[in-house]
């Protein structure tokens, strides 16, 4: 693909004139009472046309950042897995192995990235661009059938996703002391709230009362079969919408939670306005899910992740630096390519509370911060049976919402009454419909939070370099480490931890 360079004076007079009409729409976007006609924008060529869009999106401050921009490819996105799998295409290339296919494919998972971001942004203007979202998904499929294998060095130097963490806040707040103290404090959290992992399930169902949710026409594993499941050069799965729900309802968990109040009841994340506070209706119980991969034991594997939203986090005292606006809590499982659960994690919606459930095929291995401060991978049942990873109940708190023990679907209580959940993906949180019928808007803002929800706590965690602790935020943004560092979506955590038996 090839960019324009240099001043407008040395440029073709056709380069010059789409230059022109750029700076013309600029102007014409800054206008509240001027808007840019379809002619005007249709005369530009296919990457002024995204490029312009992208101006419009940031002055509405409507970005989705789930997945990072690449620097001048504006049809492409990029997240953690794009980075690795860029990374794996150079030593086939090299080998004249599949090269080809696998550029292919990067470029295909990038083009999907940037498809649904912006999709979202485009819905979430507040007002018409002169342009269709399939006239901006015609050009960018032209642009991106432009690149061949001769351009994988230049993009691949692009193709980058930055680090969640804040190094200037670490400097600032003394982290190698401060580091310390959160260490400490950590470990007493796990001391006062992971005994729970060992108790029976008719030992839990006394604590209740409970309320248990599931999704609808609930699977099973055998239902569905990894192996008829198309996948790419990587060995990523492509399932079909129908082969995705079905893969989605097969390993749904059971949310099964302690009820004391409506704070402990799951619903449908919503806005009344644009830049309105959110909100969860809890008569609207839902269960959301996106289907992902990483990568363990020189492999892609399948992973899983189911998330529900509660509308605060209570607090239980005038001090509570926990407590909140919302709160959420997700669960993810990664699947072995015969269908069966290689491991599960979970976290909140803010990337606190990351724990490890691995199967039994699974072993740990020695971890560079085993032997320091650093958080490492908290497993607080040791392995768990494959069985109960696939179709598990989760028991969780009231008030805190924590995950106090994962147990089989068959345990104790299981005949109570389950309230059918409904089940949406989970990127439909990047555009909601506005309940005074304005249009759309994010539950999230242009830097990945969802806004009002902050604790108190980043009074005290700041100097540990994660912005805005204790806030939920979007995917692609979850710091799970608060000494050392760590992101839920980093493709190669578990082979830091794990390996295959």
């Amino acid at each position: 693909m090839k960019t324009v360079t240099g001043t407008l004076l040395r440029t073709p007079l056709t380069q010059r004139a789409t230059a022109l009409m750029v700076g013309a729409l600029a102007g014409l976007a800054g206008c509240a009472s001027v808007a840019p006609t379809a002619d005007d924008v249709a005369s530009l060529s296919c990457t002024t046309k995204l490029q312009y869009i992208d101006r419009q999106v940031a002055q509405n401050d409507v970005r989705n950042v789930t997945a990072a921009r690449v620097s001048g490819y504006p049809f492409l996105r990029a997240n953690r897995n794009s980075v690795l799998m860029g990374a794996q295409i150079e030593p086939e290339l090299s080998n004249d192995h599949n090269g080809t296919e696998l550029f292919a494919d990067w470029l295909s998972q990038m083009r999907d990235l940037d498809r649904a971001a912006r999709a979202a942004e485009f819905r979430n203007l507040p007002q018409s661009v002169g342009i269709t979202l399939d006239e901006l998904e015609i050009c960018a499929e032209q642009l991106a059938a432009e690149l061949d294998i001769d351009d994988y060095a230049k993009l691949a130097e692009v193709v980058f996703v930055p680090d969640d963490y804040l190094d200037f806040q670490r400097i600032a707040g003394l982290y190698p002391l401060t580091a310390f103290p959160a260490h400490f404090g950590y470990e007493g959290w796990k001391r006062d709230n992971l005994r729970s992992f060992d108790l029976a399930a008719d030992e839990l169902q006394q604590a209740g009362p409970w309320q248990s949710y599931g999704l609808t026409g609930m699977g099973q594993p055998a239902d569905v079969k990894l192996a008829n499941i198309n996948t790419d050069s990587f060995g990523r799965l492509l399932p079909t919408p129908s082969g995705l729900k079905a893969l989605v309802r097969a390993y749904a968990p059971i949310f099964k939670i302690r009820t004391e109040s409506d704070s402990d009841k799951i619903g449908l994340p919503v806005l009344g306005a644009r830049d309105a506070l959110s909100d969860i209706d809890t008569r609207q119980s839902t269960i959301f899910y996106r289907l992902g991969h990483t990568y363990l034991n020189g492999a892609w594997h399948a992973q899983i992740t189911y998330s529900v939203w509660f509308p605060e986090r209570p607090a239980t005292g005038m001090f509570d630096i926990l407590a909140g606006h919302l709160d959420a809590l997700i669960w993810r499982v990664t699947l072995d390519h015969d269908g069966m659960p290689l491991i599960a994690d979970s976290i909140h919606g803010c990337g606190c509370y990351h724990l490890f459930f691995p199967g039994s095929r699974l072993q740990r291995i020695a971890a560079p911060e085993d032997g320091d401060i650093r958080e490492t991978a908290e497993s607080p049942t040791g392995t768990v049976d494959p069985e109960i990873l696939a179709r598990p109940v989760l028991w969780i708190d009231a008030v805190s919402h924590y995950l106090l023990a994962i147990t089989a679907r068959d345990g104790q209580g299981q005949n109570e009454p389950v309230v059918t959940a409904k089940e949406m993906p989970e990127n439909s949180l990047n555009s909601l419909m506005l309940g005074d019928g304005s249009g759309y808007a994010s539950l999230y803002d242009a830097d990945g939070f969802v806004p009002g929800t902050d604790r108190l706590e980043r009074f005290i965690l700041w100097p540990l370099g994660i912005e805005r602790p204790g806030a939920m935020r979007q995917w692609g943004h979850h710091a799970t480490a608060f000494v050392g560092r760590r992101h839920f979506d980093d493709p190669l955590m578990f082979d830091r931890y794990f390996a295959v038996r």
